[in-house]
């Protein structure tokens, strides 16, 4: 600021100048507020009311399909076998993704036996479970 323009009544004539353009504002805002008073309606609030109905129906099928008396006990059943169980490793060939070499060598040593007339041994555990058929590879265009 130029220090011959700084004198203290230069200051006290910004100083109010300021203070009422801000009330000014702050006026208006107020006279927009009181005369604006409904609330502001969005696309979020509209899709909202289909998705509250579409909330409660699928509420009242769950309820019906499932009784809250069934799933306590069935938690109680599971919660009473949980603790006796004991872990194993799950190898069934329904778990082998198509393709992968796992995939492969299983249908490799379930199809060699068979070649030579003698049937599949046994998977662990046991029990005879279905064999994997190789997969195709698909046709070139």
């Amino acid at each position: 600021m130029d220090p011959t323009r700084d004198n203290p009544l230069l200051r006290f004539n910004t100083f109010w100048w300021a203070v009422w353009t801000f009330l000014m504002f702050a006026v208006l805002l107020a006279a927009v507020i009181l005369f604006n008073r409904k609330p502001p309606s969005n696309l979020e609030d509209a899709a909202a009311v289909a998705r509250y109905a579409t909330k409660e129906k699928l509420g009242v099928a769950q309820a019906a399909a499932l009784p809250a008396a069934e799933i306590a006990a069935a938690i109680a059943k599971v919660a009473a076998a949980l603790p006796a169980a004991k872990p194993t490793a799950v190898e069934l060939p329904e778990q082998v993704v198509p393709g992968s070499p796992t995939a492969f060598k299983l249908a490799a040593d379930t199809a060699a036996p068979a070649a030579a007339g003698v049937s599949a041994p046994p998977a662990a555990g046991g029990k005879n479970t279905p064999t994997a058929t190789p997969p195709v590879a698909p046709a070139k265009p």
